[in-house]
């Protein structure tokens, strides 16, 4: 069990690092994020984007070119419910639909590059959000923080292939 003070008066009880470091995480993420939403409404006055919404652009801009079966099935909604969504969307510019040259009945649709640069702006912005903070930290903390980040992106990258792969090796022995 460990004693962590924070602020004046405050000592927080962690049973272990995990307990620790999801406090942290949540306390650094509840300021950015806040800096980073009115950021956002500031930035574009009329983005009202729902997160079902993008959520699609987030995975349409990371997988490329999808049916819209796909797309539903990663938001676990029905083909109706997001070709709806998947309409508003089209409707701002941000995905395009065209046919399925391997398949006449299905739809694909895929990120502009209006999306991609809504996505751009959306990444750069939350980066700023994050950096802004580290301005309140010593040359050394800043360095340790900076170092944590390059080892937290190498990590999610590993997880990311890990999932990939574990994923079609699934889809590949259910085909056989």
């Amino acid at each position: 069990m460990h004693a962590h003070k924070y602020r004046e008066g405050e000592t927080i009880i962690h049973h272990d690092d995990t307990e620790l470091l999801t406090w942290s995480i949540k306390q650094f993420r509840r300021t950015i994020l806040s800096d980073f939403i009115y950021g956002m409404v500031q930035a574009f006055e009329d983005f009202d984007y729902s997160l079902p919404q993008m959520a699609t652009l987030l995975f349409l801009d990371e997988q490329g070119d999808l049916t819209i079966k796909q797309v539903a099935e990663v938001l676990g909604r029905s083909v109706s419910a997001t070709s709806r969504l998947l309409d508003q969307l089209v409707r701002r510019g941000m995905i395009h639909r065209r046919g399925d040259e391997r398949d006449r009945r299905a739809k694909l649709v895929a990120i502009t590059e209006q999306g991609r640069a809504l996505i751009a702006t959306l990444e750069q912005r939350r980066a700023e959000a994050q950096i802004s903070a580290m301005d309140y930290l010593s040359t050394e903390e800043r360095a340790a923080v900076t170092r944590g980040m390059v080892l937290l992106a190498e990590a999610a990258q590993r997880r990311k292939e890990h999932h990939a792969s574990s994923t079609t090796r699934t889809e590949g022995s259910t085909t056989s």
